[in-house]
């Protein structure tokens, strides 16, 4: 009784475990989203300043315009970004170290991309001052379409980071589903052993996923999506499919989704 005790203690420890890193992956995943969103909107406040500049200088021909809160506003925008940037890096790194599934490096590159077009906007927007000093519209106008391409690249990049932490968080959610068969004029349970195996397709990937000899009525860390469950059919016997989709909320308090299969005979 006491190795029975045990051995599920050591069950619900291990299975706690594995839902702990689980959500800190998905933690850091919701930080890299956050992260990314705070340099979105900071290159918009940028963008939007640097459209009032222009339509004072270039429009209205105001040979003084306040390029200086511009600036202001830019260099504590571009400082934002650029420490967000590094957030990216270091959240998505973390999360991929939580799950070997999740692969840093577009997100990593593009975040990269991001903090050097940081120093691009700094760098053309002193440019952009001169200009403006020396009313040199042409210069000041190329300039112009130079940092606002940069902007637009900060916000696409942030974006595209937004979009791949989300579909990532999606292969970090794994689960633990465990078939069981029931018949199908009675309702009584019946041994999941009595049918050769099991499979698991996921309907959106067309992956499938076979049980084995040692866990035969079991699928560990299947990716969270919908999947249909089928069993191999025996020689006078067979069960009938079921397709699930996989929820936290269905997870018992073993760790398990349980799928039920409906099982007939001849």
């Amino acid at each position: 009784m006491k190795k029975i005790t045990y051995a599920l203690s050591a069950m619900l420890m291990l299975f706690v475990a594995n839902m702990q890193a689980q959500q800190s992956v998905l933690d850091d995943l919701d930080e890299t989203f956050d992260s990314a969103e705070i340099i979105r909107i900071e290159a918009k406040r940028v963008k939007a300043a640097l459209k009032t500049l222009t339509v004072d200088y270039l429009v209205n021909n105001n040979v003084n315009a306040d390029v200086s809160t511009y600036l202001q506003l830019m260099d504590g925008s571009m400082e934002v970004v650029e420490e967000f940037s590094d957030e990216v890096i270091y959240y998505i790194g973390s999360a991929a170290q939580g799950n070997s599934n999740i692969d840093p490096a577009s997100i990593q590159s593009k975040a990269s991309t991001i903090e050097g077009n940081e120093d691009f906007v700094r760098n053309k927007s002193a440019d952009l001052q001169t200009a403006i000093q020396q009313n040199n519209r042409n210069t000041a106008r190329q300039l112009i379409r130079e940092i606002r391409s940069f902007l637009n690249n900060q916000i696409r990049l942030a974006n595209e980071i937004k979009t791949e932490s989300r579909d990532f968080k999606s292969v970090a959610m794994v689960y633990n589903v465990r078939i069981e068969l029931v018949d199908e004029r009675s309702g009584a349970s019946v041994p999941a052993g009595t049918l050769p195996g099991y499979g698991a397709t996921n309907q959106d990937t067309g992956a499938i996923f076979y049980t084995d000899y040692y866990n035969f009525d079991s699928f560990s860390n299947l990716p969270a999506g919908t999947y249909r469950f089928d069993a191999y059919d025996g020689y006078f016997d067979g069960a009938s499919s079921a397709t699930v989709t996989l929820d936290p909320s269905l997870v018992g308090s073993d760790g398990f989704i349980v799928v039920t299969l409906r099982y007939w005979s001849e």
